[in-house]
């Protein structure tokens, strides 16, 4: 038995090593195949501080020729609204690929005695090819009931979130279809199916003003016992990092928060969207296992997941529609210094578990290179790559220090008791990152590592940060994000957000709406 161990030791490492050297002449020759395509978008770093990106799929969007460092700033363009943008019963999506909004009334569902206000256009500049803050309209919120369901509840839950097209089919024509998975208590892991009723923009900033929303699938263990499987006799328990739905599946990943082993752990896998009914797939691993390399930790990959389009992952990712990443801060710092992105597919259907994934890295931060600015207290849990006919940006969410560097026992002044990394007070930031610099990043001809963003909207930015569309909390705690794209609807969860009236000890998660408009 030694020696077969031995054996089958030997022989995973050879597998790692072939792997890591395939991986290697593929990159090298797709680099050599792309480069004269992407030359004549502006690849040649020179005194020019910005390039366009034509006739690519994403037309006319900056990408950084100087080093990767300094991030880009094209002019924005500023534009007059009237105030008739924000006017209720305004369904301007600016999608090309909107559907018409049906005729026929809606059946009447059930909301709270608070008048439902208009959306509100965030007053801010635009880019002729970029989406920026000024594309963005606050629609309010949303929040779950007050339940206890198959041993745990929604408070403290919201940390991943996916939107499902054709959730709630007999649900009422109010403009906001769909269904959305969501994670319940952090502590139990098990994820449930909600209906999406017409926001509320509450003023107080008060969850008994927000509809609630009805449950279509009680709670249950996505991942169809790999949780419990994988924590095994571990003093700490793994838990789901992000969520999707795409290809008739629900999409997860997983990790350990701490991972004190520094453990190399698979951790992206599938399931059925009936989870009473669902076998799940996997955990399989992005690119090369073990092999020592920062990049390929998984820890840069186990976290929030989005989609890429179609046109833009078939031309310039191979195919790979799907984005992850993760972002933590722990003593052993394994994780990027700021947000990740991964390009890559998932595998055919029967795929063993431990199979490594052909990722691209697109986006990842280093101890020794973070993100301008990165505290250790930030925590960036969400992504979506936004569209808006001939524009577009991938817009990470998080939530950022603002104070001074802090790791120890909570102090009075911190806003959880937990000792770790403190830095209040906390801002909602948004990082909008340009196309073309995550495909030039994927092609080599930019530098992944320590790509800056394009913009960030903070609380300094024009129109104000993200805050004034908040709940008044501590933490600033953001969950999962998930986007609709079909109706260019992005939901946003805020974590903790606030009590009600039927239970005024357990904080539960609200969804933000927002709709992303010409």
């Amino acid at each position: 038995m030694k020696y077969l161990f031995v054996g089958l030791c030997l022989f995973a490492t050879a597998a790692t090593f072939r792997f890591a050297g395939e991986w290697t002449r593929a990159m090298a020759s797709k680099k050599k195949s792309t480069q004269a395509t992407l030359s004549k978008f502006g690849t040649e770093t020179n005194n020019t501080n910005t390039a366009s990106v034509a006739n690519a799929g994403i037309r006319t969007i900056p990408v950084e020729v100087v080093p990767v460092r300094v991030a880009m700033h094209p002019p924005l363009i500023s534009e007059k609204r009237a105030a008739e943008d924000s006017e209720s019963g305004n369904d301007e999506t600016g999608d090309i690929l909107s559907e018409p909004v049906s005729g026929k009334t809606p059946p009447a569902r059930k909301l709270p005695t608070t008048k439902q206000s208009p959306p509100i256009r965030h007053k801010s500049s635009l880019h002729d090819s970029m989406i920026t803050p000024g594309n963005f309209a606050y629609l309010g919120a949303i929040r779950p009931p007050h339940i206890q369901q198959n041993g745990t509840t929604f408070a403290y839950g919201g940390w991943g979130v996916a939107y499902r097209a054709d959730g709630d089919p007999d649900g009422p024509d109010d403009g906001y279809p769909g269904s959305l998975f969501i994670v319940g208590h952090q502590s139990h892991q098990k994820v449930v199916e909600i209906d999406i009723p017409s926001p509320v923009n509450s003023k107080l900033k008060l969850a008994d003003d927000l509809p609630v929303a009805t449950i279509l699938q009680p709670f249950d263990d996505a991942t169809d016992g790999l949780l419990e499987e994988m924590t095994g006799q571990s003093s700490e328990h793994f838990q789901l990092g992000g969520l999707l739905v795409t290809n008739g599946q629900l999409h997860w990943t997983m990790h350990k928060y701490y991972n004190v082993e520094n453990y190399d752990y698979p951790s992206h896998g599938t399931s059925g969207l009936n989870m009473q009914n669902s076998i799940s797939e996997g955990l399989w691993h992005l690119g090369p296992m073990n092999t020592g390399r920062p990049e390929w930790n998984s820890y840069k990959h186990a976290g929030y997941i989005f989609e890429s389009p179609p046109a833009e992952a078939t031309q310039w990712f191979g195919g790979r529609h799907l984005i992850s990443g993760l972002q933590i801060s722990t003593g052993l710092q394994a994780s990027s210094q700021g947000p990740a992105m991964f390009a890559y597919s998932l595998p055919p259907e029967g795929t063993p578990p431990g199979a490594m994934l052909a990722a691209l890295p697109l986006c990842w931060y280093s101890e020794q290179r973070p993100l301008r600015n990165h505290h250790p207290a930030d925590r960036w849990t969400g992504g979506a790559w936004l569209t808006l006919g001939n524009k577009q940006a991938i817009v990470v969410a998080g939530r950022k220090s603002l104070g001074e560097f802090y790791y120890g026992e909570a102090r009075p002044q911190d806003c959880t008791p937990d000792k770790g990394y403190h830095g209040p007070p906390y801002e909602v930031e948004f990082l909008f990152y340009s196309p073309a610099s995550l495909i030039h990043a994927a092609n080599g001809s930019l530098s992944s590592l320590g790509l800056e963003p394009w913009l960030r909207w903070d609380g300094q930015s024009e129109g104000g940060g993200l805050n004034q569309y908040m709940f008044d909390t501590c933490g600033k705690h953001i969950g999962g994000m998930t986007y609709d794209r079909a109706h260019n609807l992005l939901y946003l969860v805020q974590v903790d957000a606030g009590k009600t009236s039927d239970n005024e000890f357990e904080a539960l998660p609200v969804v933000h709406v927002f709709r992303i408009v010409d």
